[in-house]
């Protein structure tokens, strides 16, 4: 990730327009961009500003890293994890569209981490797969599905070598859903859910969504008893992950998610009064937040067409 995309992708995980971050900086708008797109090269002084703005001391540590990856440690990974968890929320809050050119940057910085970090590799690789994978998700949400499945298979990979297991069942089930709605290519998608499932060891609530994946996959495929059996199973994770705090990746992941999830499987079993009233009753305990986004738009519009937050 250049420097400049880095300050690029600080400033809008603090919600700040280039206008805004112009008049608190003293810099003019025209300059900014210029050396947030790499276009000229970034000054102490430029950076200084930055972080007095931003209120952190966190960014010339981070370009640091960026130019160094080698020198990378647990502090550098902390402060892009945090970059990327704000990033979620602007997603959120205005779509793909706005926040994929900062998180193809984080993505690209990341998997530098990977490759060249010393003392803190597995967890460079685990932080890589996780932003590597949502990349293929924004990705997959604005339609270049061929990039998404390029960014997922990375993502996957990462995790595989990471040994982290929430990122590999993740990845894996991520990778299922953008194949089945690009191809689908039933025995690929039913593989990688194999895969996904023979995970042991991962987070309730990863499961759960890959076993409603599942679940999901069968009945588009009118393989109802075996859709019903998983569906259970489903059902069980999910109680187990009640409770729970999910990982960071899956902040998505409430109850009343996962009834609006369970809601799109029924739809498909053919029970639409059914699923139509789980997935209003999973919408009305959503957080507000939660009811904007694009993705949940989604999940509704696989219940019944006419749903909508």
């Amino acid at each position: 990730m250049e420097t400049g995309a880095l300050l690029r992708a600080a400033r809008q995980a603090a919600r700040i327009s280039l206008r805004g971050m112009a008049e608190r900086t003293f810099y003019s708008r025209t300059y900014l961009h210029l050396i947030e797109t790499g276009q000229r090269p970034v000054p102490a002084g430029v950076t200084a500003a930055y972080e007095r703005v931003l209120g952190t001391t966190d960014l010339g540590r981070l370009t640091t890293a960026a130019k160094s990856p080698a020198s990378v440690d647990a502090s550098a990974l902390a402060d892009v994890a945090a970059m990327l968890s704000a990033t979620r929320r602007i997603e959120d809050a205005t779509g793909a569209l706005a926040v994929l050119p900062a998180v193809r940057g984080m993505s690209a910085m990341t998997e530098q981490f990977a490759q060249q970090a010393r003392t803190v590799r597995a967890d460079a690789l685990a932080l890589a797969s996780e932003v590597t994978q949502y990349r293929g998700w924004l990705e997959h949400a604005l339609g270049a599905d061929t990039a998404a499945r390029r960014s997922l298979t990375t993502a996957v990979e990462l995790a595989a070598e990471s040994g982290d297991r929430d990122r590999l069942i993740h990845g894996l089930g991520f990778a299922g859903y953008v194949e089945w709605s690009a191809t689908g290519d039933y025995d690929t998608v039913i593989g990688l859910s194999d895969a996904a499932l023979a995970v042991r060891g991962a987070h309730p609530a990863l499961v759960a969504y890959a076993q409603m994946r599942r679940a999901e996959l069968l009945a588009a495929r009118g393989e109802t008893q075996d859709a019903h059996r998983t569906l259970l199973a489903a059902d069980a994770a999910t109680t187990e992950a009640n409770g729970l705090e999910p990982p960071a990746a899956m902040y998505w992941w409430t109850p009343g998610f996962a009834a609006v999830q369970r809601g799109g499987v029924l739809s498909l079993l053919g029970d639409k009064v059914r699923a139509v009233e789980e997935a209003s009753e999973g919408l009305s305990e959503m957080p507000d937040a939660h009811r904007r986004t694009e993705w949940l738009a989604s999940a509704l519009r696989r219940v019944d067409p006419d749903m909508s937050p």
